[in-house]
């Protein structure tokens, strides 16, 4: 898999001072579209054992098989980030190494919240400390995963999450680095979308104009 990529804050400075996050990198790096294509038959199967409709797109299987891939290399999947029982639904997708990272394939309205969640987790000093992060990563779709994975047309995109980056910057201290998960010459999937008036328009993968590539690309879109 490729990706786009955005680093706010200079937050690959940090990171490329971290060993776990090259696990990261090869995590990503390894997926195919055959892992996500055999996520979604088998979701699928279990969902037809209790007489339930498979998945509209292929978010649901990128999610598990992003979290298949990390939590190998010992990354934790959801850390809670308080104890207080009002926030204990607060957590982030995953921990490691003062690393969080949150993975959204979620309605556009929630992408603030992704960049909120993390800063909270640098921030705020009622965090569970063993939880608190140095730097936060968001891992998104870019168009051409959108497209690919048939998902929702209300799904927010790389270019979306940049955007709110640029207008959330006055009040987001922590460093955070934005990927764009890209499905650039993968073959086509047999993904049903959702229904009529909120389905992803389909167009080729090869049409987005912006350019994906390794993670620790040193011409990389820096905001400081």
């Amino acid at each position: 898999m490729d990706y786009l990529i955005h680093d706010f804050r200079n937050a690959l400075v940090i990171l490329r001072s971290k060993g776990s996050f090259a696990e990261f990198e090869a995590a990503l790096h390894s997926i195919e579209a055959k892992d996500v294509v055999d996520a979604h038959e088998r979701i699928a199967d279990e969902r037809a054992q209790r007489n339930s409709r498979a998945p509209a797109g292929g978010q649901s299987a990128l999610n598990n098989v992003i979290n298949q891939k990390l939590t190998a290399v010992g990354w934790e999947p959801q850390p809670p980030l308080f104890r207080d029982r009002a926030l204990e639904k607060w957590k982030m997708d995953f921990r490691k190494e003062g690393i969080g990272v949150e993975v959204s394939f979620n309605h556009a309205e929630a992408i603030p919240w992704q960049f909120t969640r993390l800063n909270i987790a640098g921030e705020s000093d009622r965090v569970i400390e063993a939880n608190r992060i140095e730097v936060g990563v968001v891992a998104c779709a870019a168009q051409s995963m959108k497209t690919w994975a048939r998902m929702d047309s209300a799904v927010g995109t790389f270019d979306q999450f940049k955007a709110w980056l640029r207008e959330m910057k006055p009040i987001l201290p922590v460093p955070l680095l934005l990927i764009g998960l890209e499905a650039r010459g993968w073959p086509s999937a047999n993904f049903r979308g959702t229904g009529i008036g909120t389905r992803t328009r389909v167009r080729s993968p090869s049409s987005t104009s912006a350019s994906s590539g390794h993670l620790f690309d040193d011409n990389a879109d820096i905001e400081e």
